[in-house]
């Protein structure tokens, strides 16, 4: 990579040095999958019965949920998920034997007793860990490590599509077979690359199936004014992309004189009308996760860091972060019960905006069934003989100095739908989609079923939130995939290999020479 762009491949993440898991760490996350392996039988063995044990799903999902948040599984974490697994798989395993008669004695695959300490956990998943080492090749231990990124990804979504009162059971069972892939080093390379490709592609179809239900509750969404401006008064500030939780915290504050103002990803609620419609929110604080130090510090309120956020909180002030997440670090006050008296007395004792600030509004967000058909009505004219679609991303000064200069080079010839930054040209279409990963999927699905061929995508960014949908688009063989920047804390640079390699996926270098490539350039 050109040294002008090196700053592509290093993240807060990596400069900070807590990407790398530490020994205990992994060996309790081993002690996890092994649970959560089990766990996923006894599931799969209740659904063969016509009997799907709630609250085994319930677990696993909640557990994976937790991983997915966490990159560092704290002790308090293990013994409260440790605990929760004794429980409720010796329940599992009791009631299975007791009630399926010719079921037989299954595998239980508790490996424990009920009074072993976390040495003996520690011991024991370092030894694990170390036989999986020694039994699987390298590239075997990354795809387990994509499929497992990939069934993190899928849980949460499921948890998330629930809320809305939906049903998700042939994903659920997608979850348990694949868990039963984890640790099995009888597993062929072909086997994994099938069910990587298979969870991806059934987690791009719930988002869909998510952005549908959002609309369904709070209306089709479209382009927006987003006020980022404040106003005298106390505040609390929703962090994070999960809008069902805004509008429960909404419904909470609703006449508490205390307004309601949203950071990072939570600004997409701005693009449905009904939460446009609700008074107490009132607009976008402060510059998104990359700046999340900054905002946090000078947000004169409490802070809740709503569900599946990721944010690493450690070094961050103590005392008005709030949390609905199941877990937590250190100094995160936790909401439980859907009980927020707590931050409603922090925000009521705390200063609030003393005066106000009036800065620019930005528009956001965008008709999906208009983009598509300017898309098509652009594609048709016969003056664009390629596409390439530019997703969302981080928004650091890297990627913005990239992505200017490769739309100012790029041919006029070449249609550019453009979800990450705005570029006035002719032959772009520019959307301001903010980090909206369920709108970018849907597009990218309809795109790329209407136009088969000469089409290239670029992600500035790769995490968990767009890990599926960059998996499932280097499947099709008809589409060139690039990638920026890696989220280290969660895709490590041996993983980055297997995707190279298996998936054909490209890393960008420099403006010029990847327009040169994609456009076939001599």
């Amino acid at each position: 990579m050109n040294e002008k762009y090196e700053g592509y491949q290093y993240d807060r993440c990596s400069s900070r040095g807590i990407c790398s898991i530490n020994p205990t760490t992994a060996s309790l996350l081993e002690v996890i999958l092994l649970y959560l392996k089990s766990a996923a039988y006894y599931g799969l063995k209740a659904e063969k019965y016509g009997k799907k044990d709630k609250r085994i799903t319930n677990l696993v999902l909640n557990t994976l949920s937790v991983l997915c948040s966490n990159y560092e599984i704290s002790m308090a974490n293990f013994e409260i998920i440790n605990s929760a697994f004794k429980t409720e798989l010796s329940r599992a395993v009791k009631e299975f034997d007791d009630n399926y008669e010719g079921g037989g004695k299954a595998e239980a695959n508790i490996f424990f007793e009920i009074d072993a300490g976390l040495n003996d956990y520690i011991r024991y998943g370092e030894k694990e860990f170390n036989k999986r080492l020694q039994t699987l090749s390298s590239e075997e231990r990354n795809l387990y490590g994509i499929l497992f990124i990939i069934i993190k990804s899928l849980c949460i979504n499921i948890l998330i599509y629930e809320s809305y009162c939906k049903v998700a059971d042939e994903e659920i069972t997608l979850i348990y077979k694949s868990l039963t892939l984890l640790n099995n080093p009888s597993e062929q390379k072909e086997t994994l690359i099938k069910y990587i490709s298979d969870i991806s592609e059934k987690d791009c179809s719930l988002m869909k199936k998510i952005r549908e239900a959002q609309e369904e509750a709070y209306g089709l969404q479209s382009e927006a004014e987003v006020s980022f401006s404040t106003t005298k008064g106390k505040a609390v500030l929703v962090v994070g992309s999960n809008i069902r939780e805004l509008e429960q915290i909404s419904d909470v504050f609703a006449g508490k004189n205390i307004d309601i103002y949203t950071h990072d990803n939570m600004v997409i609620a701005h693009t449905f009308p009904k939460f446009r419609e609700r008074k107490n929110i009132k607009g976008q604080f402060g510059q998104g996760l990359e700046s999340c130090h900054l905002d946090f510090s000078t947000f004169p309120g409490p802070i809740i860091l709503t569900r599946y956020s990721l944010f690493n909180v450690e070094s961050l002030y103590r005392g008005r972060l709030f949390t609905t997440d199941l877990s937590y670090s250190k100094g995160v006050i936790p909401i439980k019960n859907n009980d927020f008296s707590e931050v409603i007395k922090s925000a009521e004792e705390s200063r609030g905006f003393k005066t106000g600030k009036v800065c620019d509004s930005e528009v956001v967000g965008f008709s999906f069934s208009k983009i598509i058909s300017d898309v098509k009505e652009k594609m048709k004219s016969g003056r664009y003989r390629q596409m390439i679609i530019i997703g969302v991303g981080g928004h650091s000064a890297e990627e913005n100095e990239y992505f200017k200069s490769f739309i100012k080079h790029a041919p006029h010839d070449i249609l550019i739908l453009n979800l990450f930054c705005c570029e006035s040209k002719e032959n772009v279409i520019c959307i301001n989609a903010m980090n909206d990963v369920y709108g970018m999927n849907r597009l990218f699905d309809e795109i790329t079923k209407t136009f088969l061929q000469n089409i290239t995508v670029i992600f500035p960014y790769a995490d968990r939130h767009t890990f599926s949908v960059i998996i499932n688009i280097a499947k099709n063989k008809n589409i060139a995939l690039y990638v920026g920047k890696w989220y280290r804390a969660l895709i490590k640079p041996d993983i980055i290999g297997v995707l190279k390699s298996v998936f054909g996926i490209k890393e960008i270098t420099t403006p010029k020479k990847d327009l040169n490539i994609m456009t076939d350039i001599k």
